[in-house]
């Protein structure tokens, strides 16, 4: 039985329990349970709750149901909409996408609310922090389906004057912001914490005759997703800043560079040279562990060999190609306090 088309053929705007099992041709409330929950779902059905129940606790059912005219329900939601926010009205979209309004109602009209109320906008706050200002909810703004909507209506993240955090990368040391800065990505934590912990306590701050503003924890490969860098980058505000990367030598190491390339390409990143160099002297005074990165090589490393001085290129290319891995460890923290000025 077509559920549907039989209850817009019943000609009244109510419709009883009894009513209901007549024209579905039932005598249980268990089955008519699951009918009328699923017309009621699909929004053509609505409970008149002061009708009172069934009494049945496994399947609950109200006395009396208003049948909902489509069009009818449709013209409400037009209604409302005309009457929000100017913001909320470009192109007409929420009116051509009443499925979409209707669904997201709730949420759209706390944004109308807060527009209208005129709130502060002259200070940038984060995006979790301006979603939960409006929303009461701090991942509002997060929600994929709300955030097309925004974009349909053309509302940025400018409009309600937030920001996005970056989400990796986040653990920096820079002892003085300045407009231009080279800041060195680390892989690893321990060489992180020792150059930061240098730069504090010995106001050190060149190493390999290169002068370093500050030190970035990368955390392996979560420096590499998507335009990390760059919203970090564009947090720190400055005319310009560029990047050194200093990782482990091994397969999984240098596909960190080479990942952190390509999402990060708006960047300006280079390789730590003289900092892998000496990785690979002091990796010839003791036997290196095999990496625990099983992969065969998933990058080409043509480019990264080449910018080595030849006599490093051999002793690169056999730790590669044998699988070995020089960890950043190899450059201790007593080897770094005594080499930096």
């Amino acid at each position: 039985m077509n559920y549907e088309k039989t209850l817009k053929s019943f000609k009244k705007k109510t419709i009883t329990r009894q009513e209901l099992k007549t024209i579905f041709k039932t005598n249980e409330d268990s089955e008519l349970y699951g009918i009328v929950s699923e017309l009621c779902k699909d929004k053509m059905l609505k409970p008149i709750e002061k009708s009172g129940e069934n009494g049945n606790r496994m399947y609950p059912l109200y006395m009396k149901y208003k049948i909902i005219d489509s069009n009818e329900d449709n013209q409400l939601l037009i209604d409302e909409i005309i009457s929000l926010h100017p913001a909320l009205q470009n192109k007409s979209w929420l009116k051509k996408h009443i499925s979409k309004y209707e669904k997201n109602r709730e949420a759209i009209l706390k944004l109308n609310k807060y527009l209208f109320q005129n709130n502060d906008l002259s200070v940038p706050i984060s995006r979790k922090e301006r979603s939960f200002e409006i929303f009461g909810e701090e991942k509002q703004l997060d929600d994929s389906e709300f955030k097309g909507i925004l974009r349909e209506l053309e509302i940025t993240n400018d409009n309600l004057a937030f920001y996005d955090t970056p989400e990796y990368c986040f653990h920096d040391y820079i002892p003085n912001r300045k407009n231009h800065m080279v800041i060195l990505i680390l892989e690893n934590k321990d060489i992180w914490f020792n150059l930061r912990k240098i730069m504090f306590e010995d106001s050190k701050n060149t190493l390999f005759n290169t002068k370093i503003d500050g030190v970035l924890y990368g955390e392996g490969n979560k420096i590499t997703g998507l335009d990390s860098l760059k919203q970090y980058t564009e947090f720190l505000n400055c005319e310009d800043v560029s990047y050194l990367y200093w990782g482990d030598i091994d397969r999984a190491g240098l596909n960190i560079y080479c990942s952190l390339l390509r999402s990060s390409s708006s960047c300006s990143i280079n390789l730590f040279l003289p900092a892998y160099t000496s990785m690979l002297d002091l990796s010839l005074l003791s036997e290196m562990p095999d990496s625990e990165d099983k992969r065969n090589l998933t990058d080409d490393y043509d480019d990264i060999i080449s910018m080595f001085p030849e006599r490093y290129k051999d002793i690169l290319v056999n730790s590669l190609e044998l699988n070995k891995r020089i960890p950043q460890e190899i450059i201790t923290y007593k080897w770094l306090k005594e080499n930096m000025v």
